[in-house]
């Protein structure tokens, strides 16, 4: 029998991708997703490209209804400029659609991160009702002489944030009141260990300080590196930074000691539990992206002004990298070493500070070297509640605008700063031991 020759099946996508190709094969320009914006890329399926589109377009728009239709007219002010923009950013937003449109979307069938469902009529409906809420609501605060309250501004209740921060000072002065002897002891024990280290630093002969410094640089480092700090000590003797220095210096180390006892337990514990991971996560990130001079308000609070406050502050802003990466190299510890461990009959104790600690030691090292940068990057901050050191040369330039004596100080802060970085690094940068063969 003679076969019949196969008919192509028209669907609305074929037709779609042969209304692409028809201008310029070549190019693939599509005059569907020119003519349609951010609608053709919604029944696509590309979401993050109609975010784009529609945004872009709605700056556009917004040139041009201002223009149109100004709220505040200066007289004798042409807005045909601005109309004229608003057109042609609309005008490029949708040509640039229709050029890469087809690739997106044929990157994204390649992929296989194109589902058939995007396209569907409901979805279509609804970035269709998306679009004509947004670019209404957003046209209509733009023209509207007066926009309605609840429009141009938040409804906020009134009252609600003096009541919010009148229960967080009634909490503050009430634990201040019943854990007095806690801070006290805790303000007493910081300033010890503070006196300890900075007699260490301060009192000790320079020259021994100094050489020590050089030898451990060596000894960890390498050549480079202790060349390099002694340049940066003689750096700060000569520029008269030397007591200042190693008063910060002092803060430092005690902040990144706290840090390390209380950070390695609790990465432990974070790569060792996913709830105690899920719990500490949000804290950390609290930690680390709330501004400074808001946990400064409590410190002062509970411990007056002085060193240890701006230890204080210092731990909670540099606790976070310690913590993540001490979790992130346990992590990443290879599954087959703990397997091979446990055959060998290794307790949960000699599995965790046998192999898994020892493996994890460049990541803890990078956490140390991140915790020591953050550090040092409160010193001028903690200067403000009384720490001292080199921040408060920084500040003190500053009320009097001393820029040469600011920059000096600064810089100071950077030797010491860089000098840690590539004492703690070690050997890392410098080349690795050859392996035997």
């Amino acid at each position: 029998m003679t076969e019949l020759p196969q008919t192509t099946q028209l669907t609305p996508d074929s037709l779609s991708r042969d209304a692409e190709n028809a201008i310029a094969p070549g190019l693939r320009f599509s005059a569907a997703a020119m003519l349609l914006g951010p609608l053709w890329a919604a029944r696509a399926g590309l979401w993050i490209t109609f975010f784009w589109a529609a945004t872009i377009e709605l700056i556009g728009l917004v040139q041009i209804a201002t223009g149109l239709w100004p709220v505040a007219a200066e007289e004798g002010r042409s807005f045909a400029g601005q109309v004229t923009g608003g057109v042609l950013i609309v005008v490029l937003a949708r040509f640039a659609l229709g050029a890469i449109g087809p690739w997106l979307r044929g990157r994204m069938m390649r992929t296989g991160d194109w589902s058939g469902h995007l396209s569907s009529g409901a979805v279509l409906a609804a970035a269709c009702g998306l679009i004509a809420f947004v670019y209404g609501l957003t046209l209509y605060r733009f023209v509207a002489t007066e926009p309605a309250a609840a429009i141009a501004s938040f409804p906020a209740p009134d009252g609600l944030d003096s009541a919010t921060a009148q229960v967080i000072d009634v909490a503050v002065a009430w634990t201040k009141k019943s854990w007095v002897s806690f801070f006290d002891v805790l303000t007493v024990g910081l300033r010890s260990i503070l006196g300890f280290i900075e007699a260490m630093f301060v009192a000790t002969p320079w020259p021994v300080v100094a050489l020590a410094s050089v030898l451990l640089a060596w000894r960890l480092s390498g050549n480079r590196a202790m060349i390099f700090a002694a340049a940066g000590l003689a750096y700060l003797g000569l520029f008269g930074f030397w007591e200042k220095s190693m008063a910060t210096m002092a803060l430092i180390a005690t902040s990144v000691v706290i840090c390390v006892i209380i950070g390695i337990p609790l990465g432990v514990l974070c790569a060792k539990s996913k709830r105690t991971n899920t719990v500490l996560e949000p804290i950390l990130d609290i930690m680390q992206t709330l501004p400074t001079f808001v946990y400064l308000i409590p410190a002062i609070a509970f411990f007056s002004i002085g060193k240890p406050p701006g230890v204080i502050a210092t731990v909670i802003f540099a606790l976070p990298p310690i913590v993540r990466l001490t979790a992130l190299g346990i992590r990443h510890v290879p599954g087959h070493v703990r397997e091979a461990a446990d055959a060998f009959g290794a307790s949960p104790a000699q599995l965790l500070f046998k192999v898994e600690l020892p493996l994890a030691v460049p990541s803890i090292r990078l956490g140390i070297n991140q915790t020591i940068m953050m550090s040092l990057s409160m010193v001028v901050i903690a200067a403000m509640i009384g720490a001292g050191g080199l921040g408060l040369d920084v500040i003190r330039s500053l009320q009097h605008l001393k820029t040469g004596q600011g920059f000096l100080a600064g810089i100071a802060i950077v030797v010491c700063a860089m000098v840690l970085d590539r004492v703690v690094r070690g050997r890392e940068q410098g080349g690795r031991p050859k392996q035997d063969i």
